[in-house]
C-alpha cells in the first residue's frame, strides 16, 4: 500500500496541526507567534511545502510498510501471512 499526499493535502494537514497546537498546548505566547509566523511563510504552492509534502510521504510510506502484513505463497499452495 503506498500513501502519497499532495501539496494542498500536506499544507492542509500541516495548518491543522499547527493549529491545533497554537490552540491546545501548553506554549508561551513567543512560540505561537513563532508557529503563526512560520505558518504564514508557507503558502501552499512554495518550496517548502514541496520538501515538507516529500517528507511526510516518505516517513508516512515507511511506517506502513514496516507494519503492513504480506501474503506469501509456498510451495504446495499453502499461503502464510508474513510481515515484511
Amino acid at each position: 500500500m503506498i500513501v502519497l499526499l499532495e501539496e494542498p493535502e500536506a499544507w492542509s494537514l500541516m495548518m491543522l496541526v499547527s493549529a491545533l497546537a497554537v490552540d491546545n498546548a501548553d506554549i508561551s505566547t513567543e512560540g505561537k507567534e513563532a508557529i503563526r509566523k512560520w505558518r504564514s511563510e508557507r503558502s501552499e504552492t512554495s518550496a517548502e511545502i514541496k520538501k515538507l509534502t516529500d517528507a511526510v510521504n516518505t516517513s508516512l510510506n515507511r511506517h506502513i510498510e514496516a507494519s503492513f502484513m504480506r501474503r506469501v505463497k509456498m510451495a504446495g499452495g499453502r499461503a502464510d501471512t508474513v510481515k515484511k
